[in-house]
């Protein structure tokens, strides 16, 4: 411990720069074909797939507040 201190680290505060992950945007018969093979997953097994659409839903959502908030 004493020797930690003995250790002087100056910080200076510069720009921080936010990064972002990159929202891929889905060309609209991708996005059909998806609401089609959704619509064929039997009622008994759209109970994991509706979490993790729902996980998906809220990371983009995440995204997209992170570039709100660096591109001001």
């Amino acid at each position: 411990m004493i020797l930690l201190q003995g250790c002087g680290t100056t910080v200076y505060k510069t720009q921080v720069e936010v990064y972002c992950p990159n929202l891929i945007e889905y060309p609209q018969e991708f996005s059909n074909g998806l609401a089609d093979e959704l619509e064929a997953i039997p009622e008994e097994e759209i109970q994991n797939t509706t979490e993790a659409i729902s996980d998906y839903v809220a990371l983009r959502d995440e995204i997209r507040a992170c570039i709100k908030q660096r591109d001001k």
